[in-house]
């Protein structure tokens, strides 16, 4: 059974609406349309992996600092649905809602920056010059929206580099709809199961986002995991290995430039050592006469750190 449904929309980038765009009410976990693209690995900023960390962890994302690009968004967005809505004669308007999509497998979630009832109205400023072609992402984001609005047209709206605003309307068929259903559906169906999806390969940065904090037990592991420990080892022993080779390779060929700059071979170029400024912020001496100051400044994250222990 599909079920199409609209619920009331948090105060956007706050940690209600992301809690709204992680999970519904009974905990499933959703795909959002920003992000849909990295279900197929395709996302220019989120990963595969990345995304499978964040849907796979115990507790939604929290709300992260704002930077130009997002304000720049966040203030222009309704200037520029005005800008739409006068020169082709709609009304578009910002919904208070989120949309959803349901079936058996999949559900998806969007937030509109536009609509009037028929179409999604999508926003976006870059500082790149938008020739036409919609790039992947926003595509699989317009065939994610229409989905969950139950439409066939989304009409973009890009204001870009050349300072002038670009509308361009994407037309959603039937068949990408039902082969992005199944898409999410079968990403969620790992998910449900709290398994890795298929396509994602976890890194160690990726694999701490899903495991951000440690609950102080401890897991038990088996004889086989020895192997994979003693590999480990025995890599970071060749890093340490190539490190200092490194360090001794280059101290015997900076001892050899001296005080030049340059160094070449035959009159080619083939080493430069160059001296340029770096400024350090002094830290100790400013929390000690502005103590206030960095605490004020001073924000604290959960790292978790791998130490291997034993000798073996």
């Amino acid at each position: 059974m599909r079920t199409w449904t609209q619920i009331a929309k948090q105060t956007h980038g706050s940690a209600e609406w992301l809690a709204q765009r992680w999970a519904n009410e009974n905990g499933e976990k959703l795909v959002s349309a920003s992000v849909a693209a990295a279900i197929y690995d395709r996302h220019p900023f989120t990963s595969a992996a990345a995304y499978a960390a964040e849907l796979l962890r115990s507790t939604p994302p929290a709300p992260q600092e704002g930077n130009e690009a997002m304000e720049r968004g966040n203030r222009l967005e309704p200037v520029i649905l005005d800008w739409v809505n006068d020169r082709l004669g709609t009304s578009f308007a910002t919904p208070d809602v989120l949309f959803m999509f349901a079936d058996e497998d999949a559900r998806l979630i969007a937030t509109l920056d536009g609509w009037d009832g028929e179409r999604v109205l999508e926003i976006k400023t870059t500082t790149y010059d938008f020739v036409g072609a919609l790039p992947e992402h926003w595509m699989i984001q317009g065939i994610h929206q229409a989905v969950c609005a139950n439409v066939d047209k989304v009409v973009w709206a890009v204001f870009d580099r050349s300072q002038t605003l670009k509308i361009q309307e994407q037309i959603v068929t039937s068949d990408e709809k039902e082969e992005h259903i199944r898409a999410v559906g079968q990403w969620l169906s790992f998910i449900d199961m709290d398994m890795t999806p298929t396509g994602v390969n976890w890194t160690y940065e990726t694999i701490s986002s899903r495991h951000p904090q440690d609950n102080g037990g401890i897991a038990e592991l088996g004889p086989a995991v020895a192997d994979l420990i003693a590999r480990l080892k025995h890599v970071k022993s060749e890093l340490k290995s190539y490190q200092t080779m490194e360090d001794s390779l280059k101290a015997e060929l900076c001892e050899l430039i001296g005080d030049n700059a340059n160094a070449v071979i035959g009159g080619e170029l083939v080493a430069t050592w160059t001296t340029s400024d770096r400024s350090t912020l002094d830290t100790k001496a400013l929390k000690e006469a502005h103590p206030e100051l960095v605490a004020s400044y001073t924000k604290t994250v959960p790292v978790r750190t791998l130490r291997l222990k034993g000798t073996n």
